[in-house]
């Protein structure tokens, strides 16, 4: 049986060492790409997920001494998800993913931006469970919500740029 368990795992690396890939992944060297939202992004506007959304680059970006990004650059990213504000306290949230800039390969970027409102369920919940007993009561905490997120032109995303990766 053991002999069995032998010829399994040794299938099993030599399969792993035929698909696999020339990528190092040990290496981490990257840069970072500083953007900024052409207009306001608001939860309780007209966005939807799959929207796709303008961004500037804030400065002129080197790797290894030469320009890799200019500064004005124009940048496209698309909104993944979309999450209102609810009751007890909860946020609403956006999540931003799917960076493009002109001429840099998608596969070298590392690009989700999240933004959450204030949360207030942590004030909201111990409220809540101290009213319970009482019929009724402890379903007023419902009308609190979280409030809504804002990214403003003046906010700083930040996406990383890996020049080794391919």
């Amino acid at each position: 049986m053991n002999k069995i368990w032998g010829l399994i795992l040794a299938l099993i690396f030599s399969l792993n060492a035929a698909f696999a890939l020339s990528y190092d992944y040990s290496d981490t060297e990257f840069v970072n790409i500083p953007l900024s939202p052409l207009k306001p992004i608001l939860s309780n506007g007209d966005i939807y997920e799959g929207q796709e959304i303008r961004l500037k680059v804030k400065k002129n970006i080197f790797c290894h001494g030469c320009l890799l990004v200019k500064k004005g650059t124009i940048a496209t990213a698309r909104i993944e998800t979309i999450v209102t504000k609810g009751m007890n306290g909860f946020p609403a949230e956006i999540i931003i993913d799917n960076f493009k800039i002109d001429g840099i390969n998608d596969s070298q970027l590392m690009s989700t931006y999240y933004k959450a409102g204030k949360n207030f369920a942590l004030l909201v919940y111990p409220i809540k469970w101290a009213l319970t007993p009482i019929p009724f009561v402890g379903s007023l905490t419902n009308l609190i919500h979280g409030t809504d997120v804002r990214i403003d032109t003046d906010d700083v995303i930040v996406i990383k740029y890996f020049p080794h990766w391919k």
